[in-house]
């Protein structure tokens, strides 16, 4: 069964800010930090509003670092 805990996830503190894309509109393609090329399987964030944005891997390791589920 899979888990249905959430990322914690820490954000550094002079992180860019994210283009975050509008709630009626389809995922983007690029990474909302630096606009490069998502990768197959990228790290989505979603806003109570419905905004999202997604993460390429090297915005996910300079700025977030690792992705844990705390217990």
């Amino acid at each position: 069964m899979p888990s249905t805990k959430l990322p914690r996830l820490r954000f550094k503190p002079d992180m860019p800010a994210i283009s975050w894309g509008r709630a009626d509109s389809p995922p983007r393609l690029l990474c909302s930090v630096c606009h490069g090329k998502l990768p197959e399987v990228a790290l989505r964030l979603w806003r109570g509003d419905g905004t999202s944005a997604g993460l390429c891997d090297e915005c996910v390791e300079k700025w977030i670092g690792p992705v844990t589920v705390e217990a």
